[in-house]
């Protein structure tokens, strides 16, 4: 999924679809209603401007990817945590 959203960027960059004033349809940019395309419209990174008119909002795209690599390195630290503390349960109980 993170593949196919960068590939949309790259597309809408591409097209220099990055502002309502340069807004294109996705006929345009030889784009189809995609999964990921959707994914990325209810985050407001792939934004219309009038309607069938869109662009890729890229301020909105990065704070969405700082997001994902803090939610990334909680859960990685979380994991790491819960086995050490596992660890030192087995350790320290012999």
């Amino acid at each position: 999924m993170r593949r196919k959203e960068r590939e949309l960027r790259r597309v809408f960059h591409d097209a220099g679809a990055l502002d309502p004033s340069t807004a294109r349809s996705l006929a345009d940019m030889g784009l189809q209603e995609t999964r990921a395309l959707r994914r990325l419209e209810r985050q407001e990174v792939v934004r219309e401007s009038s309607p069938g008119c869109y662009y890729f909002d890229e301020e909105v795209w990065l704070g969405v990817r700082a997001t994902r690599i803090r939610m990334a390195i909680m859960l990685i630290s979380a994991v790491g945590l819960t086995a050490l503390v596992g660890l030192y349960a087995v350790v320290g109980s012999r």
